[in-house]
């Protein structure tokens, strides 16, 4: 069994014009290039061949210039992808990679041959159009235009749209199935192999979408990607020259130059007296920046020249091209304090969600901190309670019908859902009789809840009395699904009232205990509100001194049993958004748009 991987090259507009062989493969990204990165992400993927199709007619000088970045790599005319197929063993699989939807992140362990084998005889990985702010809103009418029903949809969720197909795992079996026009467009490759009856399988792209044949997404995924390689220590031949300044072999940097990281310099650029570069920026081989010339944030390729006096600020100079647009007071561009920054795009998704604030070193420690106090407590408390979890798993058995634990799907860090356990504490088939008690609901938001309900078991009401019934959670903190300090863990149900609430608890792990356990009021009530109001406050200050502070007060209250106020948990010069009665509570009278969506431990 072996795999083949066959890369979708594009030439956009914007690249048009060029003396050179220009295309979307042979563009530079960050040190290297468009097609070394797919590339190596085809090598990962187990791919023992390289083809390229294109979308556009080649010429021998475009052949070479492949061959020239990556002697393995095969032009591959489209009409020739039969004689390919029948060079190929029926239990071989081809990978397509489409350069215009470049599939960034980690991605190779997912497209694997043996995967495939066993799910599917194809995988797809797609691009899921997303909104802006990760939601949208439908309002249901009536017949009279009555508003009757506002309905919450959520990315990834709720709202799963189709916006894109950048990589395709399909068995040369199935690809006998294919026609010409469309090996160079994975949406009609997808569709073409559904319609034919080829079991298939979508995996959600790791990352946002791009599309490549729009200028500012190449730029865009530069920056990312210049900001993932001087972050680290790039190989040689690239050496660092100053702060974020990385250059390669045979460059000539005028010493009156100015340079202002991150940038990468490629062989053989030569940059002129007085010119100006600020990052993130990639010079690819053989560029020109003259004397006095301004290169702001842009991509500029091989051989290209900016001439005396221009400047090229959030562009992409194509290969060959001259950069003669001179600058003007209108600019108004300072070297150092760029006017605006290229937008970027998240290579690796996930790093950086261990840390409460991305980019602060010193609250990445603590979080790092905190996942090793999260696992060492709850594996040394599982080893000590044991036998008490034993004895309450056989009671529960043994007193009412049904399995001793129950799990029920929250969402955790980042809306992954997880499966929630603690003891069954109600009759087997509880969850399906909650609909019919809605009406009694004693508590308001999305929470449900009953004085008297009639599904708790017997032993259900001791145990949710001392808390015993969250024990099991210990497991979800081993696996590193919960922690012991956080927000509550919350179905979708619960957490799609509120975006901005939603977006902010999620940011963070779910916890056993929080700040809303152990400071609420009016529990009777069970004031939505003040639920909000608690975990945006936790999000916000997030230490680990508050949690210690929580996890004390938690073992005094014996389990949240009564309140303490709020200005022992968090010291009130902290509280930003008002004063704080000596209660420990105040309704909160600022929009939730304040609390902070940034990711935490």
């Amino acid at each position: 069994m072996a795999t083949t991987a066959l890369l979708i090259d594009w030439r956009p507009a914007y690249l048009n014009g060029s003396r050179r062989a220009t295309s979307l493969l042979l563009s530079p990204l960050g040190a290297a290039t468009v097609l070394d990165t797919l590339r190596d992400q085809a090598r990962g993927a187990g791919a023992q061949a390289v083809f390229v199709l294109t979308t556009f007619e080649c010429d021998a000088a475009y052949a070479d210039a492949i061959r020239a970045l990556a002697p393995d790599a095969t032009v591959l005319a489209s009409n020739r992808f039969e004689e390919l197929l029948e060079s190929l063993e029926p239990s071989d699989w081809l990978l397509f990679l489409d350069t215009r939807h470049f599939p960034a992140g980690k991605f190779a362990a997912r497209l694997r041959a043996e995967e495939a084998q066993r799910s599917a005889l194809s995988i797809h990985l797609v691009h899921l159009r997303r909104e802006c702010d990760g939601t949208q809103e439908r309002v249901l009418c009536d017949e009279e235009l009555h508003v009757r029903r506002i309905q919450r949809l959520y990315d990834g969720v709720t709202h799963l749209e189709l916006a894109g197909v950048c990589a395709a795992l399909v068995s040369a079996t199935a690809a006998r199935y294919l026609r010409e026009a469309e090996l160079v467009c994975l949406a009609h490759l997808r569709a073409r192999l559904s319609a034919c009856g080829v079991p298939c399988r979508d995996i959600p792209a790791p990352c946002r979408e791009l599309d490549l044949m729009q200028r500012a997404e190449l730029l865009a995924l530069n920056a990312s990607a210049v900001l993932a390689a001087t972050g680290g220590r790039l190989r040689p031949p690239f050496e660092e020259r100053g702060p974020g300044i990385w250059v390669g072999p045979g460059c000539d940097l005028h010493r009156t130059s100015r340079l202002y990281g991150p940038v990468i310099i490629h062989q053989n650029v030569r940059i002129g007296p007085q010119a100006v570069v600020i990052g993130p920026a990639v010079l690819a081989a053989g560029a020109h920046v003259d004397q006095r010339g301004l290169v702001v944030q842009s991509l500029v390729g091989c051989g290209a020249h900016v001439t005396a006096g221009a400047a090229v600020v959030h562009d992409v100079l194509a290969p060959g091209a001259n950069g003669d647009r001179q600058r003007s007071a209108h600019d108004g561009v300072e070297p150092g304090s760029p006017a605006c920054s290229a937008p970027v795009v998240d290579l690796h998704p996930g790093n950086g969600h261990d840390s409460p604030a991305a980019g602060t070193r010193g609250r990445a420690g603590s979080a790092r901190l905190k996942r090793a106090f999260d696992f060492v407590v709850a594996a040394c408390g599982l080893a000590a309670l044991a036998p008490l979890l034993a004895l309450v798993a056989l009671l529960v058995k043994l007193t009412s019908r049904g399995p001793a634990f129950f799990g029920h799907l929250r969402e955790g860090r980042g809306g992954k859902v997880f499966r929630c356990w603690k003891y069954r504490t109600m009759v087997d088939d509880a969850h399906v009789q909650q609909r019919a008690l809605y009406q009694a609901n004693a508590v308001d938001g999305p929470q449900f809840k009953l004085p008297n309900d009639p599904r708790v078991i017997w032993l259900g009401h001791w145990l949710r009395t001392t808390n015993i019934d969250e024990l099991p959670q210990l497991v979800n903190v081993v696996r590193g699904e919960m922690s012991l300090i956080g927000p509550r863990p919350s179905p979708f149900r619960e957490n799609q009232i509120c975006v901005p609430w939603r977006n902010a608890r999620l940011s963070v792990r779910p916890g056993i205990t929080g700040l809303w356990q152990v400071c609420r009021h009016e529990r009777s009530a069970g004031d939505f509100h003040q639920w909000i109001w608690f975990d945006t406050l936790y999000v916000r200050h997030w230490s680990l001194g508050l949690d210690m502070r929580i996890l004390l007060a938690t073992f005094l209250t014996l389990g949240g049993r009564w309140s303490v106020p709020l200005t022992w948990m968090i010291p009130g010069r902290k509280l930003q958004q008002r004063a704080v009665p000596a209660s420990g509570w105040a309704p909160p009278q600022t929009t939730l748009a304040a609390a902070p969506p940034a990711r935490s431990p």
